[in-house]
């Protein structure tokens, strides 16, 4: 018999409020004394409405209404939603203590319930508490009206059979049947009655009812599945398989049909020849993919695995995709002949040298041949153009294949690319790290040297001397004595950095370089400076005066004959006529600094306007004088000079033209080509009017009177009619000015004429002789 002393030992074991309520209901029987003591203790114990509920139901069940009035009353204060509400309802009607009101809280948190499982509950608070069936069946139809999956009703289902009431569970469950979407829902839904009921007839009829719905392979292997995992009824997996293969026509049917007979049955052959019928009809690399692992890893049929990633790569042209591919064939069959081959053509077909890296580094990584990857990794190193991307191929080779001599030639390369006190420091640090090669790393220090434009900079090639040649004592008190000099200058060096804030023109920023040199004469702050001016020429809108002058000042202040003339041949491609030309040609003699490299470009320059001159459809005798001028000009080329002339007299046509060609040649130093020039311009003269143009022409250009005067009077002889030869005569005192060979000529003419010309021309020699006496 439970005495009092056994309820205080129970009682140290007691920790929430229901604990006590619970012990106290216990003692009622007992001692009514102490059970009124663990009542209080519960009440001390509650701050939930379900813990005022606990302690009420004991109060009401040891008489004590009042008290329990009272808890109730702290319960309903605690209450905040509709199930603390119907809780609390429940209560009041279940220990009688009021039954109305426990109704009203019921129904009043039925308006407020929205989730399915809260109608549930309080279905079943009106079926117990309230024994209102009406009541419950109500509130159960609404959990049915919202009940939308079989999820939904599965939960609901077990709710219902957990709680005691396995009809209600049933018949609700029931109805779920009307929202199942498809086949693996159908067993889902078997599979149900199995769990919450243990019903397997039930479970039964729902795949034998379904099999009639059955249309396609999916739906035959699905249903087939169910048969599987409900009752292992392989012969009716059979059955089913059979099925779903005659329904199989399309490839993705073939797929369902291959991968049901593989995790159904097992059945490696019939599982190959459906994949085999499904390949044609696959397209997306990423199924094909897939499906490739899967054959050769599941299924084990590499060979069929491989014709499913060769599909698969035809579709690829990332390298991230390819590396992939790559990496499955030897996860999945350990074929790595085949990756290799995955990755020779990945490598093949990519350009870009950070792909090439990628595949190069899988290369080592997964199939351990140094030697392709290396092949891969030079492949990558052609079509590298920038400093970076060659010391991340640095990085690489030195990581993956440790070969000295490769890392070497990548380092030379990248002194190439290299330009400025950081870089240059960086890739001696580089070189000492990867080929331990001190006299290297010095030539990359001593380079850095040359370049140092700031007191940062000096510092870090001064670190960096200390560090790593400290045992050369000559060299650091060199650099360190730089850097005092140039920390003395610091506050000249702040001037001129200032003022590049200013500088915000080409044109201003060449000027300030000017002022630098004159002050500073840092060449290496020059060099800057000027890449500077050539980023803002392109930014401003090429303009040649400007380009010219840059020109001017990399030549002046760098003596760098090689950037100078990347810059005049990039203003060749930029301009049109060959008065431009001429222009850029000049500039290259005038301005580089080496007059060798200033001759290649002038011929180069002149060699490229003459094919471009041969290859227009019109062309005169004027270009071809204008560039053979400019070749004996600027190359002294008279050879060169001689064969433009002949080309340009091929094109003249008139005696101004033969003319031209004439002076040109003659400032050329070519005599005997300028008087050759002269008897062609005289030939093209028929009429006194051209040969008094042409005699005005030669003279001036400074031809001699004397030349001029010969070729005048050998026109004489083609003028046959009298007017034409008054007006040549006209023309000796006009050009030469010589009166008495002018009288000599008249007199010749009036006893060659009679009648009205005879006088005509007595009577011009008396008004032009006597104008000029």
């Amino acid at each position: 018999m439970t005495t009092t002393a056994d309820l205080m030992t129970r009682e140290a074991q007691c920790k929430s409020a229901a604990d006590f309520a619970t012990l106290a209901q216990a003692a009622i029987a007992v001692d009514a004394d102490y059970a009124k003591t663990l009542l209080e203790r519960a009440e001390a114990q509650c701050q939930m409405p379900a813990d005022y509920l606990a302690a009420a139901e004991g109060a009401a069940a040891a008489g004590l209404t009042d008290y329990a009035g009272d808890l109730y009353e702290q319960a309903e204060d605690a209450c905040f939603d509709a199930l603390e509400k119907a809780a609390l309802g429940a209560s009041l009607a279940r220990t009688g203590t009021d039954p109305a009101k426990g109704r009203a809280l019921i129904e009043e948190a039925a308006g407020e319930a929205k989730k399915l499982g809260e109608f549930l509950t309080l279905s079943g608070y009106a079926k117990e508490a309230l024994g209102d069936e009406a009541l419950a069946a109500t509130l159960l139809a609404k959990v049915e009206a919202q009940a939308k999956t079989l999820a939904d009703y599965l939960d609901l289902a077990r709710t219902l059979a957990a709680e005691g009431n396995a009809g209600a569970a049933r018949a609700f469950y029931r109805k779920a049947e009307r929202h199942l979407d498809g086949m693996t829902e159908t067993v889902a839904y078997a599979k149900g009655y199995l769990d919450t009921f243990g019903d397997r007839d039930a479970a039964r009829k729902v795949l034998d009812d379904a099999e009639t719905d059955c249309q396609f392979p999916k739906d035959f292997a699905a249903l087939a599945a169910g048969y599987k995992a409900l009752f292992e009824d392989g012969d009716k997996v059979a059955e089913l398989m059979e099925q779903a293969a005659e329904f199989a026509m399309s490839g993705e049917e073939h797929l369902d049909l291959a991968t049901a007979y593989w995790t159904l049955l097992g059945d490696r052959d019939k599982s190959v020849a459906a994949y085999r019928k499904a390949l044609p009809e696959v397209n997306d690399k990423g199924q094909l993919l897939e499906l490739g692992g899967f054959i050769a890893a599941k299924v084990g049929d590499p060979a069929l695995a491989k014709q499913f990633y060769a599909k698969a790569e035809e579709r690829m042209s990332a390298a991230a995709e390819r590396l992939k591919l790559a990496e499955a064939v030897i996860a999945d069959t350990g074929d790595k002949a085949y990756a290799a081959e995955v990755y020779g053509r990945a490598a093949d077909a990519l350009t870009q040298p950070n792909d090439l890296l990628s595949v190069a580094a899988e290369v080592v990584d997964r199939l351990g041949e140094t030697a392709r990857a290396t092949a891969i990794y030079r492949k990558a190193m052609a079509g590298m153009t920038d400093l970076g991307q060659h010391l991340k191929l640095l990085d690489a080779v030195a990581a993956k294949l440790g070969d000295q001599a490769f890392a070497r030639e990548i380092l030379v390369k990248s002194s190439e690319l290299a330009s400025g006190t950081p870089a240059l420091l960086d890739l001696g640090k580089r070189t000492l790290t990867v080929l331990g090669d001190r006299d290297m790393a010095r030539a990359f220090f001593a380079k850095a040297e040359e370049q140092v434009t700031s007191v940062g900079e000096m510092k870090s090639l001064v670190a960096a001397v200390k560090t790593d040649f400290a045992e050369d004592a000559d060299w650091l008190a060199v650099v360190e004595e730089k850097l005092a000099k140039r920390e003395a200058n610091q506050a000249k060096y702040a001037v001129f950095q200032d003022a590049e804030k200013g500088a915000n023109t080409a044109v201003k920023t060449l000027k300030l370089i000017d002022a630098m040199m004159a002050e500073l004469d840092d060449r290496f702050y020059a060099r800057k400076l000027l890449l500077d001016a050539q980023k803002k020429l392109d930014e401003e809108g090429w303009d040649f005066s400007k380009a010219r002058k840059l020109v001017a000042s990399v030549s002046q202040h760098l003596g760098d004959s090689d950037w100078a003339i990347r810059l005049l041949k990039d203003a060749a491609g930029r301009v049109q006529g060959f008065a431009n030309v001429i222009q850029i040609a000049e500039s290259a003699a005038e301005l580089l600094p080496d007059r060798d490299q200033a001759r290649a470009l002038v011929r180069e320059l002149l060699e490229d306007w003459e094919r471009q001159l041969a290859g227009l459809s019109e062309h005169s005798a004027y270009d071809f004088s204008k560039l053979a001028a400019v070749k004996g000009r600027l190359l002294g080329d008279r050879e060169g000079a001689s064969a433009a002339l002949e080309q340009a007299a091929e094109q003249a046509g008139n005696h101004f033209a033969f003319a031209e060609l004439a002076r040109v040649a003659r400032d050329l130093g070519l005599e005997e080509t300028s008087k050759a020039l002269l008897e062609k311009a005289a030939e093209c003269c028929g009429s006194a009017s051209e040969a008094r143009q042409l005699a005005n022409r030669l003279l001036e250009s400074g031809f001699s009177q004397g030349q001029v005067r010969a070729l005048y009077t050998g026109i004489k002889g083609r003028l046959t009619v009298t007017a034409e030869q008054l007006h040549w005569t006209d023309g000796i005192v006009d050009l030469f000015g010589d009166r008495a060979w002018a009288g000599r000529e008249f007199e010749q003419l009036e006893g060659a004429t009679q009648g009205a010309e005879a006088r005509r021309v007595q009577r011009r020699r008396q008004q032009l002789l006597s104008k000029t006496q």
